[in-house]
Protein backbone atom coordinates (compact mmCIF):
# COMPACT_ATOMS: atom_id res chain seq x y z
CA UNK A 1 0.00 0.00 0.00
CA UNK A 2 2.96 2.27 1.00
CA UNK A 3 4.49 1.57 -2.38
CA UNK A 4 1.28 2.48 -4.46
CA UNK A 5 0.79 6.00 -2.39
CA UNK A 6 4.26 7.05 -3.66
CA UNK A 7 3.45 5.68 -7.32
CA UNK A 8 0.09 7.80 -7.18
CA UNK A 9 1.70 10.52 -5.90
CA UNK A 10 5.02 10.68 -8.38
CA UNK A 11 2.10 9.98 -11.03
CA UNK A 12 0.13 13.76 -10.10
CA UNK A 13 3.20 15.37 -9.31
CA UNK A 14 4.32 13.82 -13.05
CA UNK A 15 1.12 15.65 -14.73
CA UNK A 16 1.61 19.13 -12.53
CA UNK A 17 4.90 19.23 -14.02
CA UNK A 18 3.14 18.79 -17.22
CA UNK A 19 0.41 21.65 -17.29
CA UNK A 20 2.69 23.62 -15.78
CA UNK A 21 5.17 23.55 -18.53
CA UNK A 22 2.01 24.23 -21.38
CA UNK A 23 0.99 27.26 -19.05
CA UNK A 24 4.56 28.08 -19.30
CA UNK A 25 4.48 27.85 -23.12
CA UNK A 26 0.92 29.68 -23.20
CA UNK A 27 2.80 32.66 -21.11
CA UNK A 28 5.65 33.21 -23.03
CA UNK A 29 4.01 33.18 -26.70
CA UNK A 30 1.85 35.81 -24.77
CA UNK A 31 4.85 38.00 -23.33
CA UNK A 32 6.33 37.63 -26.79
CA UNK A 33 3.22 38.84 -28.82
CA UNK A 34 3.09 41.94 -26.38
CA UNK A 35 6.50 42.89 -27.68
CA UNK A 36 6.16 42.29 -31.14
CA UNK A 37 2.96 44.09 -31.75
CA UNK A 38 3.09 46.59 -29.37
CA UNK A 39 2.45 49.22 -31.91
CA UNK A 40 0.02 47.75 -34.17
CA UNK A 41 -2.33 46.29 -31.43
CA UNK A 42 -1.69 49.33 -28.47
CA UNK A 43 -0.38 52.18 -30.19
CA UNK A 44 0.22 54.86 -27.99
CA UNK A 45 -1.71 53.72 -25.21
CA UNK A 46 0.98 52.62 -22.84
CA UNK A 47 -0.73 51.48 -19.81
CA UNK A 48 -2.67 48.77 -21.59
CA UNK A 49 0.70 47.84 -22.62
CA UNK A 50 2.60 47.55 -19.53
CA UNK A 51 -0.78 45.95 -18.37
CA UNK A 52 -0.24 43.29 -20.97
CA UNK A 53 3.30 43.08 -19.97
CA UNK A 54 2.94 42.60 -16.39
CA UNK A 55 0.44 40.13 -16.85
CA UNK A 56 2.40 38.41 -19.48
CA UNK A 57 5.61 38.57 -16.78
CA UNK A 58 2.96 37.22 -13.85
CA UNK A 59 2.07 33.88 -15.62
CA UNK A 60 5.20 33.27 -17.00
CA UNK A 61 7.14 33.59 -13.82
CA UNK A 62 4.32 31.87 -11.66
CA UNK A 63 4.39 28.63 -14.49
CA UNK A 64 7.99 28.61 -14.36
CA UNK A 65 8.18 28.46 -10.32
CA UNK A 66 5.23 26.02 -10.06
CA UNK A 67 7.36 23.77 -12.22
CA UNK A 68 10.48 23.86 -10.29
CA UNK A 69 8.51 23.54 -7.10
CA UNK A 70 6.85 19.93 -8.56
CA UNK A 71 9.88 18.79 -10.19
CA UNK A 72 11.48 19.29 -6.66
CA UNK A 73 8.49 17.35 -5.27
CA UNK A 74 8.44 14.41 -7.62
CA UNK A 75 12.43 13.61 -7.06
CA UNK A 76 11.99 13.72 -3.41
CA UNK A 77 9.72 10.91 -3.57
CA UNK A 78 12.43 8.89 -4.16
CA UNK A 79 15.96 10.42 -4.21
CA UNK A 80 17.18 8.29 -6.94
CA UNK A 81 15.56 10.16 -9.88
CA UNK A 82 18.70 12.38 -9.15
CA UNK A 83 21.21 10.10 -10.07
CA UNK A 84 19.14 8.88 -13.34
CA UNK A 85 20.68 10.68 -16.75
CA UNK A 86 17.46 10.36 -18.48
CA UNK A 87 15.63 12.28 -15.44
CA UNK A 88 18.45 14.80 -14.77
CA UNK A 89 17.68 15.15 -18.94
CA UNK A 90 14.28 15.63 -18.63
CA UNK A 91 14.52 18.46 -15.82
CA UNK A 92 16.42 21.05 -18.28
CA UNK A 93 14.03 20.28 -20.97
CA UNK A 94 10.81 21.74 -18.29
CA UNK A 95 12.73 24.82 -18.32
CA UNK A 96 12.20 24.69 -22.41
CA UNK A 97 8.56 25.91 -23.43
CA UNK A 98 6.58 23.10 -24.69
CA UNK A 99 9.03 20.09 -25.29
CA UNK A 100 9.23 20.16 -21.65
CA UNK A 101 5.62 19.07 -21.67
CA UNK A 102 6.75 16.72 -24.51
CA UNK A 103 9.72 14.82 -22.65
CA UNK A 104 7.85 14.63 -19.78
CA UNK A 105 5.26 13.12 -21.07
CA UNK A 106 7.27 10.59 -22.67
CA UNK A 107 9.53 10.26 -19.23
CA UNK A 108 6.18 9.68 -17.67
CA UNK A 109 4.49 6.96 -19.84
CA UNK A 110 7.64 5.13 -20.99
CA UNK A 111 10.61 5.67 -18.95
CA UNK A 112 9.52 5.70 -15.44
CA UNK A 113 9.50 2.15 -14.53
CA UNK A 114 8.87 2.91 -10.95
CA UNK A 115 5.23 4.01 -11.70
CA UNK A 116 4.50 0.34 -12.77
CA UNK A 117 1.95 1.36 -15.43
CA UNK A 118 1.84 -0.17 -19.09
CA UNK A 119 -1.80 1.11 -19.92
CA UNK A 120 -1.27 3.22 -22.72
CA UNK A 121 -2.79 7.02 -21.64
CA UNK A 122 -5.47 8.09 -23.44
CA UNK A 123 -6.04 11.95 -23.22
CA UNK A 124 -9.99 12.47 -22.72
CA UNK A 125 -12.39 14.40 -24.48
CA UNK A 126 -12.46 16.88 -21.64
CA UNK A 127 -8.43 17.40 -21.86
CA UNK A 128 -8.82 17.36 -25.47
CA UNK A 129 -11.68 20.25 -25.84
CA UNK A 130 -9.92 22.46 -23.28
CA UNK A 131 -6.65 22.33 -25.06
CA UNK A 132 -8.18 23.01 -28.43
CA UNK A 133 -10.11 26.25 -26.62
CA UNK A 134 -6.46 27.50 -25.74
CA UNK A 135 -5.08 26.59 -29.21
CA UNK A 136 -8.20 28.70 -31.06
CA UNK A 137 -7.61 31.36 -28.74
CA UNK A 138 -4.09 31.78 -29.42
CA UNK A 139 -4.85 31.90 -32.96
CA UNK A 140 -6.95 35.02 -32.51
CA UNK A 141 -4.76 36.80 -30.59
CA UNK A 142 -2.07 36.11 -33.08
CA UNK A 143 -4.43 37.23 -35.60
CA UNK A 144 -5.51 40.21 -33.63
CA UNK A 145 -2.28 41.50 -32.89
CA UNK A 146 -0.84 40.58 -36.40
CA UNK A 147 -3.83 42.75 -37.75
CA UNK A 148 -5.00 44.99 -35.04
CA UNK A 149 -8.39 43.98 -35.68
CA UNK A 150 -10.73 40.96 -36.84
CA UNK A 151 -14.26 42.07 -37.53
CA UNK A 152 -16.37 44.75 -36.14
CA UNK A 153 -17.74 43.66 -33.07
CA UNK A 154 -15.57 40.77 -32.66
CA UNK A 155 -14.83 39.45 -29.05
CA UNK A 156 -11.26 38.63 -28.90
CA UNK A 157 -11.05 36.21 -25.84
CA UNK A 158 -8.98 36.56 -22.64
CA UNK A 159 -8.16 34.21 -20.16
CA UNK A 160 -10.93 34.28 -18.44
CA UNK A 161 -13.09 34.03 -21.54
CA UNK A 162 -11.32 31.06 -22.49
CA UNK A 163 -12.62 29.71 -19.04
CA UNK A 164 -16.08 30.96 -18.93
CA UNK A 165 -16.90 29.55 -22.75
CA UNK A 166 -17.69 26.30 -21.14
CA UNK A 167 -20.43 28.19 -18.87
CA UNK A 168 -21.88 29.97 -21.77
CA UNK A 169 -22.18 26.84 -23.77
CA UNK A 170 -24.22 25.64 -20.68
CA UNK A 171 -26.50 28.22 -21.30
CA UNK A 172 -26.45 28.11 -24.70
CA UNK A 173 -27.38 24.28 -24.81
CA UNK A 174 -29.87 24.47 -21.82
CA UNK A 175 -32.48 22.88 -23.69
CA UNK A 176 -30.34 19.64 -25.08
CA UNK A 177 -28.83 19.24 -21.62
CA UNK A 178 -32.33 19.35 -19.88
CA UNK A 179 -33.63 16.66 -22.60
CA UNK A 180 -30.32 14.55 -21.89
CA UNK A 181 -31.27 14.73 -17.94
CA UNK A 182 -35.02 13.53 -18.54
CA UNK A 183 -33.94 10.91 -21.12
CA UNK A 184 -31.63 9.95 -17.94
CA UNK A 185 -33.85 9.48 -15.70
CA UNK A 186 -36.09 7.47 -18.51
CA UNK A 187 -33.46 4.97 -19.44
CA UNK A 188 -32.74 4.41 -15.74
CA UNK A 189 -36.26 3.46 -14.75
CA UNK A 190 -36.70 1.48 -17.45
CA UNK A 191 -33.36 -0.15 -16.65
CA UNK A 192 -34.84 -0.52 -12.96
CA UNK A 193 -37.70 -2.93 -14.33
CA UNK A 194 -34.87 -5.28 -16.22
CA UNK A 195 -37.32 -4.53 -19.52
CA UNK A 196 -34.02 -4.09 -21.49
CA UNK A 197 -32.23 -7.24 -20.16
CA UNK A 198 -35.19 -9.56 -20.81
CA UNK A 199 -35.57 -7.99 -24.20
CA UNK A 200 -31.84 -8.46 -25.17
CA UNK A 201 -31.95 -12.17 -23.86
CA UNK A 202 -34.86 -12.33 -26.41
CA UNK A 203 -33.73 -10.69 -29.25
CA UNK A 204 -30.16 -12.74 -28.89
CA UNK A 205 -31.90 -15.85 -29.08
CA UNK A 206 -34.15 -15.39 -31.91
CA UNK A 207 -31.59 -14.24 -33.87
CA UNK A 208 -29.03 -17.15 -33.56
CA UNK A 209 -26.31 -16.07 -35.04
CA UNK A 210 -27.97 -13.74 -37.71
CA UNK A 211 -27.33 -10.63 -35.10
CA UNK A 212 -24.87 -8.69 -38.07
CA UNK A 213 -28.21 -8.41 -40.18
CA UNK A 214 -29.27 -5.57 -37.74
CA UNK A 215 -26.65 -3.19 -38.33
CA UNK A 216 -28.28 -2.67 -42.07
CA UNK A 217 -31.16 -2.53 -41.01
CA UNK A 218 -30.66 0.06 -38.06
CA UNK A 219 -27.94 2.14 -40.13
CA UNK A 220 -30.88 2.35 -42.67
CA UNK A 221 -33.35 3.63 -40.41
CA UNK A 222 -30.91 6.07 -38.71
CA UNK A 223 -29.54 7.30 -42.04
CA UNK A 224 -33.22 8.07 -43.26
CA UNK A 225 -33.79 10.50 -39.98
CA UNK A 226 -30.52 12.22 -40.74
CA UNK A 227 -31.55 12.93 -44.37
CA UNK A 228 -35.05 13.91 -43.60
CA UNK A 229 -35.12 15.43 -40.68
CA UNK A 230 -31.49 16.13 -39.86
CA UNK A 231 -31.44 13.65 -36.50
CA UNK A 232 -28.80 13.90 -34.75
CA UNK A 233 -29.01 15.39 -30.93
CA UNK A 234 -32.19 12.67 -31.24
CA UNK A 235 -29.67 10.15 -31.55
CA UNK A 236 -28.27 9.88 -27.97
CA UNK A 237 -30.43 7.53 -26.06
CA UNK A 238 -30.20 5.21 -28.90
CA UNK A 239 -26.10 4.77 -27.94
CA UNK A 240 -27.41 3.17 -24.48
CA UNK A 241 -29.96 1.30 -25.87
CA UNK A 242 -27.81 -0.76 -28.70
CA UNK A 243 -25.11 -0.64 -27.08
CA UNK A 244 -25.73 -3.99 -24.46
CA UNK A 245 -27.22 -5.60 -27.64
CA UNK A 246 -24.31 -5.44 -29.65
CA UNK A 247 -21.90 -6.76 -26.99
CA UNK A 248 -24.42 -9.51 -26.63
CA UNK A 249 -24.20 -10.19 -29.87
CA UNK A 250 -20.50 -10.56 -29.64
CA UNK A 251 -19.60 -7.43 -31.26
CA UNK A 252 -17.57 -4.41 -29.76
CA UNK A 253 -19.07 -0.94 -28.48
CA UNK A 254 -17.16 0.62 -31.42
CA UNK A 255 -19.53 -1.35 -33.65
CA UNK A 256 -22.63 0.34 -31.98
CA UNK A 257 -21.31 3.41 -31.86
CA UNK A 258 -20.29 3.10 -35.82
CA UNK A 259 -23.66 2.16 -36.63
CA UNK A 260 -25.79 4.84 -34.98
CA UNK A 261 -23.39 7.55 -35.54
CA UNK A 262 -22.40 6.52 -39.51
CA UNK A 263 -25.78 5.72 -39.83
CA UNK A 264 -27.41 9.05 -38.66
CA UNK A 265 -24.30 11.23 -39.91
CA UNK A 266 -24.08 9.49 -43.40
CA UNK A 267 -27.73 11.15 -43.34
CA UNK A 268 -26.89 14.13 -42.49
CA UNK A 269 -24.35 14.42 -45.27
CA UNK A 270 -26.49 13.30 -47.86
CA UNK A 271 -29.17 15.48 -46.89
CA UNK A 272 -32.25 15.48 -49.30
CA UNK A 273 -34.85 17.59 -47.55
CA UNK A 274 -32.87 17.94 -44.61
CA UNK A 275 -34.78 21.22 -43.02
CA UNK A 276 -31.90 22.37 -40.75
CA UNK A 277 -29.26 22.47 -43.37
CA UNK A 278 -30.79 22.13 -46.64
CA UNK A 279 -33.58 24.95 -46.24
CA UNK A 280 -31.17 27.87 -44.98
CA UNK A 281 -28.92 27.43 -47.12
CA UNK A 282 -31.40 27.95 -50.35
CA UNK A 283 -32.91 30.71 -48.04
CA UNK A 284 -29.39 32.31 -47.20
CA UNK A 285 -28.07 31.99 -50.90
CA UNK A 286 -30.50 34.89 -52.08
CA UNK A 287 -30.64 33.17 -55.32
CA UNK A 288 -34.09 33.19 -57.53
CA UNK A 289 -33.94 30.46 -59.04
CA UNK A 290 -33.04 28.30 -56.58
CA UNK A 291 -35.23 26.05 -54.61
CA UNK A 292 -35.01 23.48 -52.02
CA UNK A 293 -35.59 20.59 -54.78
CA UNK A 294 -32.85 22.16 -57.13
CA UNK A 295 -30.17 19.24 -57.52
CA UNK A 296 -32.59 16.95 -55.47
CA UNK A 297 -31.49 13.84 -57.94
CA UNK A 298 -27.93 14.15 -57.48
CA UNK A 299 -28.42 14.30 -53.40
CA UNK A 300 -30.98 11.35 -53.83
CA UNK A 301 -27.91 9.09 -55.60
CA UNK A 302 -25.17 10.87 -53.51
CA UNK A 303 -27.40 9.47 -50.15
CA UNK A 304 -27.77 6.05 -51.56
CA UNK A 305 -24.41 5.52 -52.50
CA UNK A 306 -23.23 6.67 -48.68
CA UNK A 307 -25.35 4.70 -46.73
CA UNK A 308 -24.67 1.94 -49.04
CA UNK A 309 -21.05 2.22 -48.20
CA UNK A 310 -21.46 3.11 -44.91
CA UNK A 311 -23.58 -0.05 -44.16
CA UNK A 312 -20.38 -2.43 -45.76
CA UNK A 313 -17.71 -0.80 -43.74
CA UNK A 314 -19.68 -1.43 -40.58
CA UNK A 315 -21.05 -4.45 -41.52
CA UNK A 316 -17.53 -5.91 -42.28
CA UNK A 317 -16.01 -4.43 -38.68
CA UNK A 318 -18.77 -5.86 -37.16
CA UNK A 319 -17.60 -8.97 -38.81
CA UNK A 320 -14.17 -8.80 -38.51
CA UNK A 321 -14.59 -8.28 -34.44
CA UNK A 322 -17.14 -11.24 -34.47
CA UNK A 323 -14.71 -13.58 -36.06
CA UNK A 324 -11.47 -12.40 -34.13
CA UNK A 325 -12.05 -10.01 -31.04
CA UNK A 326 -8.65 -9.39 -30.52
CA UNK A 327 -8.78 -6.86 -33.73
CA UNK A 328 -10.75 -4.80 -31.99
CA UNK A 329 -8.95 -1.39 -30.65
CA UNK A 330 -10.59 -1.76 -27.65
CA UNK A 331 -10.27 -5.19 -26.93
CA UNK A 332 -8.35 -5.03 -23.95
CA UNK A 333 -11.42 -2.93 -22.33
CA UNK A 334 -13.96 -5.37 -22.85
CA UNK A 335 -14.47 -6.48 -19.67
CA UNK A 336 -14.95 -3.33 -18.33
CA UNK A 337 -17.69 -2.80 -21.04
CA UNK A 338 -19.27 -5.77 -19.96
CA UNK A 339 -19.46 -4.96 -17.06
CA UNK A 340 -20.53 -1.23 -16.98
CA UNK A 341 -23.26 -2.64 -19.75
CA UNK A 342 -24.06 -6.06 -17.53
CA UNK A 343 -23.52 -8.45 -20.45
CA UNK A 344 -22.51 -11.89 -19.48
CA UNK A 345 -24.83 -11.81 -16.06
CA UNK A 346 -25.87 -14.71 -14.66
CA UNK A 347 -28.84 -13.66 -13.84
CA UNK A 348 -31.82 -14.59 -16.38
CA UNK A 349 -34.81 -11.91 -16.59
CA UNK A 350 -38.12 -13.44 -18.18
CA UNK A 351 -40.26 -11.14 -20.52
CA UNK A 352 -43.09 -11.19 -18.35
CA UNK A 353 -46.45 -9.12 -19.63
CA UNK A 354 -45.21 -6.74 -17.44
CA UNK A 355 -42.22 -5.72 -19.45
CA UNK A 356 -43.22 -6.22 -22.64
CA UNK A 357 -45.82 -3.27 -21.51
CA UNK A 358 -42.42 -1.18 -20.48
CA UNK A 359 -41.14 -2.08 -24.02
CA UNK A 360 -44.02 -1.54 -25.57
CA UNK A 361 -44.17 2.55 -24.11
CA UNK A 362 -40.04 2.62 -24.62
CA UNK A 363 -40.66 1.68 -28.23
CA UNK A 364 -43.75 4.09 -28.95
CA UNK A 365 -42.20 6.72 -27.27
CA UNK A 366 -38.86 6.81 -29.54
CA UNK A 367 -41.06 6.73 -32.10
CA UNK A 368 -43.19 9.22 -30.77
CA UNK A 369 -40.14 11.50 -30.65
CA UNK A 370 -39.57 10.67 -34.60
CA UNK A 371 -43.10 11.60 -35.57
CA UNK A 372 -42.75 14.72 -33.33
CA UNK A 373 -39.95 16.77 -34.82
CA UNK A 374 -40.84 15.82 -38.93
CA UNK A 375 -41.82 18.59 -40.59
CA UNK A 376 -44.87 17.46 -42.42
CA UNK A 377 -46.24 20.78 -43.35
CA UNK A 378 -42.83 21.74 -44.72
CA UNK A 379 -42.32 18.26 -46.49
CA UNK A 380 -46.32 16.90 -48.12
CA UNK A 381 -48.52 20.26 -46.92
CA UNK A 382 -50.13 18.52 -44.45
CA UNK A 383 -51.80 21.04 -41.55
CA UNK A 384 -54.17 18.74 -40.15
CA UNK A 385 -51.66 18.30 -36.78
CA UNK A 386 -51.75 22.05 -36.75
CA UNK A 387 -55.20 22.46 -36.91
CA UNK A 388 -55.91 19.52 -34.56
CA UNK A 389 -53.43 21.58 -32.19
CA UNK A 390 -55.20 24.63 -32.69
CA UNK A 391 -58.69 22.97 -31.91
CA UNK A 392 -57.41 21.53 -28.61
CA UNK A 393 -56.13 24.93 -26.83
CA UNK A 394 -59.25 26.76 -28.05
CA UNK A 395 -61.93 24.18 -26.42
CA UNK A 396 -59.76 22.36 -24.77
CA UNK A 397 -57.05 24.42 -22.68
CA UNK A 398 -56.84 22.14 -20.01
CA UNK A 399 -55.30 19.89 -21.85
CA UNK A 400 -52.83 22.23 -23.99
CA UNK A 401 -52.50 25.74 -24.59
CA UNK A 402 -48.59 25.74 -25.51
CA UNK A 403 -47.53 23.28 -27.04
CA UNK A 404 -46.19 23.01 -30.69
CA UNK A 405 -48.16 21.31 -32.99
CA UNK A 406 -46.91 17.50 -34.12
CA UNK A 407 -43.98 18.17 -36.68
CA UNK A 408 -42.94 21.45 -34.81
CA UNK A 409 -41.72 20.22 -31.29
CA UNK A 410 -38.47 21.06 -29.87
CA UNK A 411 -36.10 19.50 -27.51
CA UNK A 412 -38.39 20.61 -24.32
CA UNK A 413 -41.06 19.07 -26.20
CA UNK A 414 -39.27 15.86 -26.87
CA UNK A 415 -38.19 16.48 -22.76
CA UNK A 416 -41.32 16.31 -21.61
CA UNK A 417 -42.63 13.29 -23.66
CA UNK A 418 -39.62 11.08 -22.12
CA UNK A 419 -40.64 12.58 -18.86
CA UNK A 420 -44.08 11.69 -19.33
CA UNK A 421 -43.53 8.35 -20.28
CA UNK A 422 -40.95 7.95 -17.21
CA UNK A 423 -43.99 8.57 -15.06
CA UNK A 424 -45.96 6.37 -16.24
CA UNK A 425 -43.04 3.13 -16.47
CA UNK A 426 -42.58 4.18 -12.69
CA UNK A 427 -45.78 4.24 -11.97
CA UNK A 428 -46.88 0.70 -13.54
CA UNK A 429 -43.09 -0.34 -11.62
CA UNK A 430 -44.33 1.14 -8.70
CA UNK A 431 -42.65 0.59 -5.24
CA UNK A 432 -42.03 3.36 -3.19
CA UNK A 433 -41.85 7.69 -4.07
CA UNK A 434 -37.93 7.16 -2.64
CA UNK A 435 -37.37 4.46 -4.81
CA UNK A 436 -39.09 6.83 -8.02
CA UNK A 437 -36.60 9.54 -7.40
CA UNK A 438 -33.41 7.79 -6.16
CA UNK A 439 -34.21 5.86 -10.25
CA UNK A 440 -35.09 9.56 -11.65
CA UNK A 441 -31.52 11.11 -10.08
CA UNK A 442 -29.33 8.44 -10.67
CA UNK A 443 -30.40 8.59 -14.17
CA UNK A 444 -29.76 11.94 -14.95
CA UNK A 445 -26.27 11.99 -12.94
CA UNK A 446 -25.18 9.45 -15.87
CA UNK A 447 -26.34 12.41 -18.49
CA UNK A 448 -23.94 14.45 -16.07
CA UNK A 449 -20.62 13.99 -17.86
CA UNK A 450 -22.03 13.83 -21.53
CA UNK A 451 -24.18 17.45 -20.53
CA UNK A 452 -20.26 18.37 -19.59
CA UNK A 453 -18.72 17.68 -22.81
CA UNK A 454 -21.92 19.29 -25.43
CA UNK A 455 -21.56 22.17 -22.91
CA UNK A 456 -17.24 22.75 -23.80
CA UNK A 457 -17.71 21.89 -27.43
CA UNK A 458 -20.76 24.75 -27.45
CA UNK A 459 -18.81 27.07 -25.75
CA UNK A 460 -15.62 26.40 -28.36
CA UNK A 461 -18.01 27.21 -31.31
CA UNK A 462 -19.27 30.06 -29.29
CA UNK A 463 -16.12 31.12 -28.87
CA UNK A 464 -14.81 31.23 -33.08
CA UNK A 465 -18.25 32.70 -33.89
CA UNK A 466 -18.38 35.55 -31.63
CA UNK A 467 -14.31 36.59 -32.34
CA UNK A 468 -14.84 36.51 -36.27
CA UNK A 469 -12.33 34.08 -37.41
CA UNK A 470 -14.66 31.99 -39.71
CA UNK A 471 -15.66 35.60 -41.24
CA UNK A 472 -12.35 35.72 -42.71
CA UNK A 473 -12.16 32.31 -44.28
CA UNK A 474 -15.41 33.44 -45.98
CA UNK A 475 -13.94 36.83 -47.04
CA UNK A 476 -11.15 35.13 -48.55
CA UNK A 477 -13.58 32.12 -50.31
CA UNK A 478 -15.75 34.94 -51.69
CA UNK A 479 -12.67 36.63 -53.51
CA UNK A 480 -11.35 33.45 -55.62
CA UNK A 481 -14.95 32.46 -57.34
CA UNK A 482 -14.39 33.62 -60.75
CA UNK A 483 -10.56 32.46 -61.48
CA UNK A 484 -10.80 29.32 -60.81
CA UNK A 485 -12.69 26.07 -63.23
CA UNK A 486 -15.17 24.00 -61.90
CA UNK A 487 -13.33 21.13 -60.72
CA UNK A 488 -10.65 22.94 -59.00
CA UNK A 489 -12.97 25.03 -57.48
CA UNK A 490 -15.56 22.77 -56.19
CA UNK A 491 -12.38 20.62 -54.40
CA UNK A 492 -11.12 24.11 -53.01
CA UNK A 493 -14.81 24.57 -51.54
CA UNK A 494 -15.10 21.50 -50.39
CA UNK A 495 -11.56 21.97 -48.07
CA UNK A 496 -12.68 25.31 -47.28
CA UNK A 497 -15.82 24.14 -45.91
CA UNK A 498 -14.42 21.26 -44.19
CA UNK A 499 -12.47 24.10 -42.09
CA UNK A 500 -15.06 26.17 -41.64
CA UNK A 501 -17.07 22.94 -40.46
CA UNK A 502 -15.11 22.73 -37.60
CA UNK A 503 -15.22 26.33 -36.85
CA UNK A 504 -19.08 25.96 -37.19
CA UNK A 505 -20.53 22.77 -36.75
CA UNK A 506 -24.14 23.59 -36.60
CA UNK A 507 -25.92 23.38 -39.70
CA UNK A 508 -28.06 26.32 -39.92
CA UNK A 509 -25.58 28.38 -38.25
CA UNK A 510 -23.26 27.74 -40.77
CA UNK A 511 -26.01 27.96 -43.87
CA UNK A 512 -26.62 31.31 -42.52
CA UNK A 513 -22.83 32.49 -41.62
CA UNK A 514 -21.48 31.56 -45.29
CA UNK A 515 -24.48 31.35 -47.98
CA UNK A 516 -25.35 34.72 -47.78
CA UNK A 517 -21.60 35.32 -49.43
CA UNK A 518 -21.52 32.35 -51.16
CA UNK A 519 -24.96 32.09 -53.34
CA UNK A 520 -24.02 35.01 -55.11
CA UNK A 521 -20.26 34.96 -55.56
CA UNK A 522 -20.85 31.37 -57.52
CA UNK A 523 -24.34 32.70 -59.69
CA UNK A 524 -22.31 35.47 -60.99
CA UNK A 525 -19.03 33.55 -61.56
CA UNK A 526 -17.96 32.55 -64.91
CA UNK A 527 -16.50 29.23 -63.08
CA UNK A 528 -19.24 26.53 -64.13
CA UNK A 529 -20.01 26.18 -60.49
CA UNK A 530 -23.94 25.79 -59.28
CA UNK A 531 -25.08 27.15 -56.23
CA UNK A 532 -27.43 23.44 -55.39
CA UNK A 533 -23.81 21.73 -56.07
CA UNK A 534 -22.25 23.91 -53.54
CA UNK A 535 -24.91 23.15 -51.36
CA UNK A 536 -24.49 19.85 -51.71
CA UNK A 537 -20.76 19.74 -51.19
CA UNK A 538 -21.57 22.07 -47.78
CA UNK A 539 -23.93 18.89 -46.84
CA UNK A 540 -20.88 16.64 -47.48
CA UNK A 541 -18.25 18.78 -46.10
CA UNK A 542 -19.99 19.37 -42.63
CA UNK A 543 -21.70 16.08 -42.04
CA UNK A 544 -18.26 14.65 -42.62
CA UNK A 545 -16.72 16.67 -40.08
CA UNK A 546 -19.41 16.18 -38.04
CA UNK A 547 -18.50 12.69 -37.91
CA UNK A 548 -15.09 13.16 -35.74
CA UNK A 549 -14.33 17.01 -34.91
CA UNK A 550 -14.27 17.65 -31.06
CA UNK A 551 -15.93 20.69 -31.36
CA UNK A 552 -19.67 18.23 -32.64
CA UNK A 553 -20.84 17.97 -29.28
CA UNK A 554 -23.22 14.77 -30.47
CA UNK A 555 -20.15 12.83 -31.30
CA UNK A 556 -18.03 13.41 -28.66
CA UNK A 557 -21.39 12.64 -26.44
CA UNK A 558 -21.70 9.21 -28.44
CA UNK A 559 -18.18 8.30 -27.61
CA UNK A 560 -19.29 9.33 -23.83
CA UNK A 561 -22.14 7.14 -24.15
CA UNK A 562 -20.41 3.76 -25.44
CA UNK A 563 -17.19 4.31 -23.23
CA UNK A 564 -14.91 4.92 -26.36
CA UNK A 565 -12.20 7.23 -26.17
CA UNK A 566 -11.82 9.74 -28.62
CA UNK A 567 -8.08 7.98 -29.18
CA UNK A 568 -9.55 4.47 -29.48
CA UNK A 569 -12.33 5.93 -32.08
CA UNK A 570 -9.67 7.51 -34.41
CA UNK A 571 -7.56 4.39 -34.02
CA UNK A 572 -10.41 2.53 -35.03
CA UNK A 573 -12.56 4.43 -37.50
CA UNK A 574 -9.74 5.90 -39.71
CA UNK A 575 -10.15 4.01 -42.32
CA UNK A 576 -13.38 4.36 -42.84
CA UNK A 577 -13.45 7.61 -42.42
CA UNK A 578 -11.19 7.81 -45.54
CA UNK A 579 -13.41 5.64 -47.39
CA UNK A 580 -16.37 8.55 -46.60
CA UNK A 581 -14.24 11.29 -47.60
CA UNK A 582 -13.19 9.37 -51.23
CA UNK A 583 -16.49 8.45 -51.69
CA UNK A 584 -17.80 12.15 -51.44
CA UNK A 585 -14.86 13.06 -52.97
CA UNK A 586 -15.60 11.32 -56.11
CA UNK A 587 -19.23 12.02 -56.33
CA UNK A 588 -19.25 16.06 -55.95
CA UNK A 589 -16.35 15.68 -59.15
CA UNK A 590 -18.81 13.76 -61.19
CA UNK A 591 -21.74 15.72 -59.95
CA UNK A 592 -19.66 19.10 -61.19
CA UNK A 593 -19.42 17.53 -64.98
CA UNK A 594 -23.36 16.97 -64.72
CA UNK A 595 -24.73 20.26 -63.74
CA UNK A 596 -27.26 20.57 -64.96
CA UNK A 597 -28.56 17.88 -61.93
CA UNK A 598 -25.62 19.05 -59.84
Amino acid sequence: MEKLTQETKQKKYWNKIIWSNLFFTYSLIFYILTFACKKIAFGDDTSKFYANLGFGSFLFAGSFCLIIIFTAFLAKQDLRHLKDKKFLAYLYTTWVPISGAIISFIYKTKENKLLGNKKKYSPSAYTILFFLTLAIALIIWIIYLSRGQIDEGAVVPGILDVILAPVKGFVDVAELIIFLLCIGAFLQIVNASKSIEAGVNTIIKKLKGKEIYLIPVLMLCFSIGGTTFGMCEETLPFYLILTPIMLAAGFDTLTSLFTILFGAGLGVAGSILNPFLIAPAVTSAGVEWLTTTTGIAWRVLTYLLLIVVGIGCVTYHAYRVKKDPTRSVVYEQTKQHHKHFKIGSNDEYPLTTKRKAILCIFGLTFLFMILMVIDWKGLTGFTGFEWFNNWLAQNLPFIVTGAGAIGSWSLIEMSFLFFFSAIIIGVITWKSEEDFLQNVFTGAKDFVGVAFIIAIARGLSMMLSSSGLNNILVDGLSHMMNSINAQLGILIIFVIFIVLSFLIPSTSGFASTVFPVMGPAIATSTSGLTVSGAITTFSLANGFVNLFSPTAGPFVAGCSLCKVSLNDYYRGAWKTLLVFLLTMLIMILIGTALPKIF
